[in-house]
C-alpha cells in the first residue's frame, strides 16, 4: 500500500482551448463591398465558436471527474490516516505486552537459578521451557518491530500523498477558474457575432 501511495503523483489534464478571435472591425474592412462574403465569414466565425463551446463542455465534464477524484483521494487518505494511527497504537500495546512477558520469563529464570534444591530433571525441563518462551518472545518482538517500521513508512507515504493532493486540488481550482473565464469570454464573443449576423442580414 505504501508503494501504491508514493507512486501516484497526479495532475489534472491541462486546458488546451484556444478561443476563436473575433475582430469584427477587421472583417468589416476586409469585406466592405462584399456583404455576401461578409455573411459567410460571420457564419465561419459562428461555427468556430460552436466548436469552442463543445470543447468547453468536454473540459467541464472532465473537470467534474477530476473534482470527484480529488474528493475520493481525500476520503481515502483520511481512512488511511485513521488506520495507521490505530495500528500504531495496537503495535505499541503488543510490544509492551511482549516486553512484560519477557520480564516475567527472566524473573522465573532468576528464581529457578536460586532453587538449588530442585532435581536436575525438573530443573532442565523447566529451563528448556523458559528458553523456548524467550525464543518465541524475541521472534515476536522482532516481528512487531518490522511491522512498526512498515507502518512508519506508510505514514510517511500518506504525508507525501497529502502534499500531492494539495497540489492536485490547487490545479483543479485553477482549472475551474480558467474555465469560468473562457466560458464568459465565449458568451461575449458568441453574442457579438450573433448580433452582427442579425444586422448583416439587412445589408445589401
Amino acid at each position: 500500500m505504501a508503494l501504491s501511495l508514493t507512486a501516484m503523483a497526479q495532475h489534472v489534464t491541462p486546458l488546451a482551448i484556444q478561443l476563436t478571435e473575433v475582430d469584427l472591425n477587421a472583417l468589416r474592412a476586409q469585406y466592405q463591398s462584399e456583404p455576401t462574403m461578409y455573411r459567410a465569414a460571420l457564419e465561419v466565425l459562428a461555427k468556430d465558436l460552436d466548436k469552442n463551446a463543445a470543447e468547453i463542455k468536454t473540459a467541464k465534464n472532465q473537470l467534474k471527474v477530476e473534482q470527484a477524484h480529488a474528493k475520493e483521494m481525500e476520503s481515502s487518505l483520511k481512512e488511511a490516516t485513521k488506520m495507521t494511527a490505530s495500528l500504531k497504537s495496537l503495535y505499541t500495546k503488543e510490544e509492551s505486552e511482549l516486553k512484560g512477558m519477557q520480564k516475567t520469563v527472566q524473573a522465573q529464570q532468576q528464581t529457578l537459578s536460586k532453587q538449588v534444591e530442585l532435581n536436575q530433571e525438573t530443573r532442565e525441563n523447566y529451563i528448556a521451557f523458559l528458553e523456548q518462551q524467550q525464543k518465541e518472545l524475541n521472534y515476536s518482538l522482532r516481528e512487531v518491530a518490522d511491522r512498526q517500521r512498515a507502518i512508519s513508512d506508510l505514514d510517511a507515504a500518506i504525508t507525501s500523498r497529502q502534499t500531492t493532493l494539495q497540489y492536485y486540488n490547487n490545479e483543479v481550482n485553477q482549472k475551474a477558474a480558467d474555465l469560468a473565464v473562457l466560458e464568459t469570454q465565449l458568451k461575449e464573443r458568441t453574442a457579438l457575432v450573433k448580433a452582427e449576423q442579425k444586422s448583416a442580414k439587412s445589408m445589401q
